[in-house]
């Protein structure tokens, strides 16, 4: 009867620690991610520049800031020091309220746009910018951006920094 029951709770324990794992993250937008796939933030931008027919990617990066009003987007640091916006297709959303600094998941489409003055004054709007830092915009920007169908982010549990 002991080995029995040590038995149904070994199984019980693994069960449960095999779902701990899933539940490390949630996800967010309507493509899956798989994380052991992700390459740096770095390799990503590299692999896309040497060969920008290759856009589609799953990488990590630990996120910056995140839009204030509706979380529409993130930003995330480069080694370089510049930001890369991510935007979500379709327009799904991650909560405003997401913390900064923690490790995230992102799968989609890397590609250049040029960024109206309206526009980066709207994400530094939505970002709690200073004013001082949204009269500075005065001219249009060409910018590496990414579309993200998938996203996974750190539960409070699970932060990953």
């Amino acid at each position: 009867m002991r080995t029995y029951f040590a038995s149904i709770l070994s199984i019980g324990l693994m069960l449960q620690s095999c779902g701990t794992e899933k539940e490390a993250f949630k996800h967010y937008g309507p493509t899956a991610v798989d994380s052991a796939k992700a390459i740096s933030l770095d390799e990503m931008v590299k692999q896309f520049n040497q060969n920008p027919q290759q856009d589609t990617f799953t990488f990590s990066a630990p996120i910056v800031n995140v839009c204030q009003s509706a979380g529409c987007w993130v930003n995330v640091k480069k080694t370089d020091g510049e930001l890369l916006r991510i935007r979500f297709k379709d327009h799904f959303g991650i909560p405003p309220k997401t913390e900064t600094g923690n490790m995230a998941y992102f799968h989609g489409t890397a590609y250049y746009d040029t960024i109206s003055v309206q526009l980066q004054k709207h994400f530094l709007e939505d970002g709690n910018a200073p004013q001082s830092e949204i009269d500075k915009i005065v001219a249009p920007k060409i910018e590496l951006n990414f579309l993200a169908d998938g996203v996974l982010i750190p539960t409070s549990s699970s932060k990953q920094k």
